[in-house]
């Protein structure tokens, strides 16, 4: 229940009533009623002057109270503090990390390429070896790196040419390699920090709980955990991580989101721990709806967008719920599901992404 606050002119006329309810007695021993509703009268002043406070202070009541809860509090207020009593610091812009492929020609001798070798794409944005590394003559080498800068402006493509600021003796070309530099991201968005300090509350630390590893992997950058205990037999467990954007994790990720979990601060004593990456399942949709129009349309994708994007690892892609998504279009008065004609089971290590949309004309 929500506390309704008063309006200064509900205060003002509380203080009216109340004075009028309430006389003084003069010097001469009369009683004196004052009218707080005169025109132009100090009582009238005064009522106002209180009625203006007092609405403040309601408001900073109200809004204090919602500061002592973790599902009100924001950013600016008592969230922070929250996130201390539970241990989930809010997870700060991520720098994209990946590997680029030196290569370097038989005729020239092997090269050591430094930590914070600078390389480029075109001057306003540089990515630092992060590991020194032998470039061997007539090989090519891989050769980890990170951006200089956060957000998403540092990831690259599969395939991108990067310069090196300061000239390395024989390499003839540095290219991002298969995977990609990914991972680049803003300071965690305010909601997905206050979900997270809200799972720590609901969930707190159990000694290698399933959520316990749930946490401890998002918090490390990934956006869908599934955990699998006996992964591979006794004693082992399987994490299954995909990034934001239902994406699979590149080389780089797992590996920082590795040592993260393996840091002593957290590390479960005899748990061995098996990070994997999800595979990414497109699965196409062929539907027909009716009324059959552009606008319908739009909306039934994006319904079908929020239905997948709902699924985690592992979970399965269920047909009625596929129907009841496009149901809810409130334009569509009808719709056939074609396929998937049936529910769609996935792996632990499986997540489903929609694909292509087929349409097809109502019968």
């Amino acid at each position: 229940m929500t506390l309704a606050i008063p309006v200064p002119a509900t205060i003002a006329q509380r203080f009216a009533a109340w004075l009028a309810q309430n006389p003084v007695q003069a010097d001469d021993g009369s009683l004196v009623t004052l009218d707080a509703n005169a025109p132009g009268s100090l009582e009238q002043v005064l009522a106002g002057v209180t009625a203006l406070e007092m609405a403040g202070v309601y408001r900073y009541v109200r809004d204090y109270c919602l500061e002592l809860m973790a599902t009100t509090a924001t950013e600016n207020g008592l969230l922070p503090q929250h996130a201390i009593q539970w241990s989930t610091p809010r997870i700060p812009a991520q720098a994209a990390v990946g590997n680029v492929l030196m290569t370097l020609p038989a005729t020239a001798a092997s090269v050591v390429v430094p930590i914070n070798q600078t390389l480029t794409v075109d001057g306003s944005i540089s990515w630092l070896v992060t590991a020194e590394t032998t470039v061997a003559s007539g090989a090519t080498t891989s050769v980890p790196v990170q951006a200089s800068a956060t957000g998403a402006t540092g990831d690259l493509a599969a395939g991108t040419s990067l310069t090196a600021v300061t000239p390395i003796a024989g390499v003839t070309a540095i290219v991002v390699d298969a995977s990609g530099i990914a991972g680049g991201a803003a300071i965690e968005a305010v909601e997905a920090w206050r979900a997270r300090i809200l799972e720590a509350v609901r969930n707190p630390p159990g000694g290698g709980t399933v959520s316990d590893y749930e946490r401890w992997t998002k918090a490390a950058g990934a956006s869908y955990v599934n955990v699998i205990g006996q992964w591979l037999g006794a004693g082992t467990v399987g994490i299954v991580v995909a990034m934001a954007g239902r994406i699979a994790p590149t080389t780089a990720e797992l590996a920082q989101i590795s040592r993260y979990l393996v840091d002593d601060s957290r590390r479960v004593v005899r748990a061995n721990i098996i990070l994997l990456p999800a595979t990414i399942v497109t699965q196409n949709v062929t539907l027909s709806i009716t009324p059959d129009t552009v606008e319908n349309r739009a909306d039934v994708q994006a319904a079908l967008a929020a239905y997948f994007n709902g699924l985690g690892i592992g979970d399965a892609i269920y047909h009625s719920q596929l129907e009841a998504a496009v149901a809810s279009v409130t334009g569509v008065t009808s719709n056939l599901v074609l396929v998937p004609a049936a529910n769609v089971s996935m792996a632990g290590n499986q997540m489903a992404a929609l694909g292509t949309i087929l349409w097809q004309a109502s019968s």
